[in-house]
Parts: C-alpha cells; structure tokens; sequence
C-alpha cells in the first residue's frame, strides 16, 4: 500500500511536469522514459528500506548491545553502582570511635566487544569515590593468534591473585578481602598471551609490573620489566562456572585449582631502594555445588634489597579463607576469614573474620548485601605507611577490634 500510493504520487508528479513543460512551450519527456524513472525510484527506495530494516540489531541480554546484521561487529555498552552504608566502630585516640556514612563504592561504565568476529576491546573506567574524577582502568585488544591461543595489549589485570581476577561485580562478600588489598597486582600495561582448552588455561605476560596503570613510560612508578605467570586446572564443571565465587542451588559440581608467579626488577619497590627484586606466588582451589561454595588462597612475596640494602630481604605471607551456603533460592550466606603475616622487620600480622548475607534480587544485576568485618588486629602496627582502606570500611586507629558494618545494593546494567 505504501508503495502504491508512492507510485501514484510520483505519476502524477510526473505527468504535471509533462504537462507545464508542454504548456511552456519545452518538449515533454516520453512516457516510457518517466515509467523507467519511477520504476527505478521505487527499487531504490524499497532497498533503502530494507537496508534500515536489517542493519543494526539493539537490544538487551544483559547489558546493551548494537550489532550488525551477521554479528562481525559488536558494541556492547554495561555499567555498575555499588552504593553502601557503613558503620565503623574503633578505638581511636586521635578520631572518632564511631564513624557512619554512606560511600558510592564503585560507579563504572565500560565498552566492549568485537571487530571482525575475533578482534575483541574493551574500554572502561571508574568515578572516584571522593571526588568523582573519572579514571580509566580497563583499555586492550585481544586477537587470537592460533587455534586455542589468544594474545591481548593495553591496560589490563594479569593473571595472578584469583581474588581479584573476579570481578567485582561478582564477589561472594561485599568485597575482596584484606589479604587481597595487599597482594592483589592491580592493573598494568603490557602484553599478554593466553592459552585455554576444555582442562587446562594458563596466560603470560611482560609488563611494566604490578599496578602501573595509567603511567607513560619512564615513569618512577613502573618497574623496569616483569613477567607474570598463572595456570589453572579444570577438575570438574566448566570454566563460565568460576566467573564468581558463588554457586546456585541446583548448579553442577565444578573443581579448580590455580597457581601463579611474578618476577619484576624495579627502584620503585620502596622508597630509597636501588633495582629492588621482587617475587610474589599464589596457589588456591575453588570448589562449588548445588548452593554452597569454598574457597581458599595462598599468596606470599619476597623483596631482595629493599630498602636500598644489599641483602636486604622481605618475606610476607597471606592466607584467605571463605565460603557460603544457599539458606533458601534467592539468600546465601558466607563468611571468610583471612589472615596477614608480616616480615617482623617492617610489622606485626594481620587477621580479619567477615560474615554476612546476600539476596540476590536479580542474579548479580540487582543484588543486596550486607557484612561485618571484624580486625583482630591493630592497623598501625601492620602496614606502616601503607595503612587501611576507606575502600574497604577501614580506618585504622591505635587499637584492636575494629568493626565494620557494610550494607550495599549492587545494580549493572
């Protein structure tokens, strides 16, 4: 019908043009010449149309996408809030026992997909939470380069602490651990090469080391050069089943265990140090089936000359343990305990114990959780310069038994 009243428009267009142009004396065009005219308008408009009506595909699956037609190019658009409620309760001589506010933890946006079907991107970044500067995090481009391997370069984590290679929009507690915060690589600049079948996946890379992002090379906060090292091994289940640490009722059983190790030789280690080694290691197994999960992780890390002696060695260890159980479809509770031993030269150790509850509103899209985070130890006699982390609820003192109590609602979009 559309293309009828088309046809017939442009006919009588046509014949008042014939009939002006013959009216002004101009000799008009043969009929047979306008017929051909409009039969070719009509075969352009309806390709046009067809073309709109099958190009771009938009829509929803988790996260927003544009797509073209066969799938070769894809743009997927997601973000995460994290928005918390938090109690602080600590023996402090120079602030405040008692501390209450809310925090947006986390607010990104992020940018991934395809070129070509096999050239994936991402690209993504983070609001400050004090100040709500943007900052980027994620910016790399992974290809494959032969049948099972794949080669990614940009800004990215590398394959160390499992910890923090899940992200966090998928943690079982409301976040990542203390033993995490110390040992976790952060994101870097470098290359990386990846291999992965049904049972075995393993990655290295070269970089500038552990948590040089955002840095231009030269910079003091790079390290002159790195490698880095993970393997893991499927024992059961499927590797889409260890994107997370929890496990669902009625989920399949699923066994792995991993292990990683860094080397970086850098003058950035500590300050006044001069080409400080460091090498840090990690092993954990994960094991989930039909709504209940463990976990559990070793990490430890070895600093040759540090402080700018000859000899000067730092040893440090850490150890996670956490775990949690489906009390009904939608609520999960978990607890963890996780402990820090420092090298006697520079501290005294750490250990923490969390426990708390999730409901999962919408899977991990929609998600409200809630814990207490209780330090049996003193923040001051631990870290030194290094100190706690407002990102965890933490804000030290000169006193044991700090508590923390985190209330969150996750939303990814």
């Amino acid at each position: 019908m559309k293309h009828a009243r088309m046809v017939s428009a442009t006919v009588v267009l046509a014949s008042t043009c014939a009939s002006a142009l013959a009216q002004s004396g101009t000799t008009p065009p043969d009929p047979d010449e306008i017929r051909a005219i409009v039969t070719e308008m009509i075969a352009d408009a309806e390709s046009r149309s067809s073309f709109l009506q099958s190009d771009a595909t938009v829509g929803h699956n988790g996260h927003f996408y544009l797509s073209s037609p066969d799938g070769s190019f894809r743009l997927k658009l997601a973000g995460q809030v994290q928005f918390r409620y938090l109690l602080n309760f600590r023996d402090s001589s120079a602030a405040d026992d008692f501390n209450p506010g809310f925090q947006n933890r986390r607010t990104k946006l992020a940018f991934s997909g395809h070129l070509f079907e096999d050239i994936q991107y991402k690209v993504n970044g983070a609001h400050s939470r004090a100040t709500g500067t943007f900052r980027l995090e994620d910016a790399y481009v992974r290809m494959p380069i032969g049948e099972q391997w794949k080669m990614r370069f940009g800004q990215f984590k590398e394959g160390f602490l499992r910890e923090e290679l899940v992200s966090s929009k998928k943690q079982l507690l409301v976040d990542r651990s203390v033993t995490n915060e110390l040992y976790n690589q952060g994101r870097s600049q470098g290359i990386e090469f990846e291999y992965k079948d049904d049972q075995w996946r393993f990655t290295a890379s070269f970089s500038d080391g552990f948590r040089s992002a955002n840095t231009d090379f030269g910079s003091v906060l790079e390290a002159d050069w790195s490698l880095t090292g993970r393997a893991e091994l499927l024992l059961s289940g499927n590797w889409k089943q260890f994107k997370d640490f929890t496990s669902g009722r009625g989920s399949d059983e699923a066994l792995m265990i991993g292990a990683a190790a860094h080397y970086e030789v850098a003058d950035r280690v500590l300050v006044g140090s001069d080409e400080a080694k460091t090498l840090a290691y990690t092993a954990d197994i994960s094991w989930e089936n039909d709504g209940w999960n463990a976990f559990a992780s070793f990490a430890g890390r070895n600093i040759q000359d540090a402080l700018g002696v000859s000899g000067a060695d730092l040893d440090t260890f850490g150890l996670v343990f956490q775990g949690g159980v489906y009390v009904s479809d939608d609520w999960e509770v978990f607890a963890r305990y996780d402990e820090f031993f420092n090298d006697s030269a520079i501290g005294d150790d750490f250990a923490t114990v969390t426990f708390g509850a999730n409901n999962y509103i919408h899977g991990h899209a929609a998600k409200f959780s809630v814990d207490v985070q209780w330090h049996l130890d003193d923040f001051a006699g631990t870290f030194g310069a290094v100190g706690p982390s407002t990102g965890l609820g933490t804000l030290g003192g000169a006193g044991e038994n700090e508590v923390v109590i985190r209330a969150q609602f996750q939303l990814l979009f």
